[in-house]
């Protein structure tokens, strides 16, 4: 746990710190088609109608299809070419950084909550067919949709997971379900709000303004199981891969983890607060922000194999990446200054990174480029140094 998981928050929080990682990525699970009885989620009212324009451009002035973490940084994780205390003036205290015990200290509900998350990762499933189903049940289904008779495509499915009042499916699907017992065959009845399909042959269907009849038959109903929190199953998960042995062992190793992890953003945040920046700041690092942004997108929208504007407005309710953009402007104003506050401290204190904490992300260079990696293994030994001069009291 100790390595793995800071390598893990290290690499995800620098590039998810300029990720703007901020909308929950969609499921197609609720669009009102014929492919499936299920109809795919309209999100979020994220964006405004009108026309947006950014302080940085437009998202055709970007290269962010072609995007690499390690752009524009050098093999010692510097931006190329700057020198970033030409751009940030840093607090006099800087380096010896004033800040509240009270305000770093984690709970004991913080601790409880990163308890809860692990036991919760490692629950178990029970397949409970002695009981009828009830609303917020997950219960595995097989259904087959018609509509006057005629199978249409995508209306059927084999042994389908489906969270009871979840709004996954159609309106009306699930409730139909809740109250019939595992092993039961049933008709569910929806109204219209498909479009037109085809059949098995390729024949079409019309759809359009017709209910449309599944049988249903209930599997069985999935239970989850949480672990009991005990020194056995402590020592089990935990023991040989991270010398945690007991509760109260686990309970310091996240105790400390959250105080850790308080330190780094108390450090930062003072930082940020009580730093000069200029107005302008360089365009090689806001557009390094952009693209990094654009191109997380750019991703998601091939995998689900749309266009980038599809995309952002079938996800983020965005009618545009221009307006996406246009809504990230201080978001990107705010992660350009970050970057900079790292290399600055960097510099006024001379600070590189030991090549045990380059070689940490050793196994990230394929993916991310070594020069992007010694960035986060330099963000890593300011970190360390500033919360070591931090005064605590």
């Amino acid at each position: 746990m100790k390595h793995s998981t800071k390598t893990l928050l290290c690499v995800l929080c620098a590039a998810a710190a300029a990720l703007c990682v901020i909308f929950a990525i969609f499921t197609l699970t609720k669009k009102q088609s014929a492919s499936s009885a299920s109809s795919a989620a309209a999100s979020s009212s994220a964006a405004s109608s009108a026309p947006a324009v950014s302080e940085y451009g437009t998202v055709d002035s970007f290269d962010y299809q072609n995007f690499t973490y390690s752009d524009g940084l050098d093999e010692n994780g510097y931006w190329s070419g700057i020198k970033a205390l030409d751009y940030v003036t840093l607090p006099e205290d800087y380096a010896a950084i004033p800040l509240k015990k009270a305000d770093i200290e984690p709970t004991e509900e913080d601790i409880q909550s990163q308890i809860d998350s692990v036991l919760s990762q490692n629950t178990t499933t029970r397949q409970v067919t002695d009981r009828a189903a009830a609303d917020g049940d997950t219960v595995n289904i097989d259904y087959a949709g018609t509509v006057d008779g005629v199978a249409f495509t995508g209306g059927t499915y084999s042994g389908y997971s489906l969270t009871l009042g979840s709004g996954s499916f159609i309106d009306g699907f699930e409730d139909q379900i809740v109250g019939h017992k595992p092993g039961e065959t049933f008709d569910v009845n929806v109204p219209d709000g498909y479009s037109d399909s085809t059949d098995a042959d390729g024949n079409a269907v019309v759809l359009s303004n017709k209910k449309a009849v599944f049988s249903v038959t209930l599997n069985y109903i999935s239970e989850e199981i949480l672990p009991e929190l005990t020194d056995a199953w402590v020592e089990e998960h935990f023991g040989t891969s991270d010398d945690v042995h007991t509760v109260e062992d686990l309970r310091a190793e996240f105790r400390q983890m959250l105080y850790q992890n308080n330190l780094n953003t108390a450090v930062m945040d003072y930082l940020l607060a009580n730093s000069t920046f200029k107005d302008e700041l360089p365009k090689e690092i806001t557009d390094y922000q952009v693209n990094q942004c654009l191109n997380y997108y750019y991703t998601m929208a091939n995998y689900y194999g749309y266009d980038l504007d599809s995309f952002l407005q079938t996800a983020a309710g965005y009618d545009s990446a221009d307006a996406l953009l246009e809504n990230m402007s201080d978001s990107i104003t705010q992660y350009a200054r970050e970057a900079l506050l790292y290399q600055a401290v960097a510099e006024a204190m001379d600070i590189a990174p030991t090549q045990e904490q380059v070689d940490t992300y050793s196994s990230y260079t394929e993916t991310y480029g070594a020069n992007y990696c010694t960035m986060v293994a330099l963000m890593d030994a300011v970190s360390d140094a500033l919360t070591t001069g931090a005064q605590v009291a």
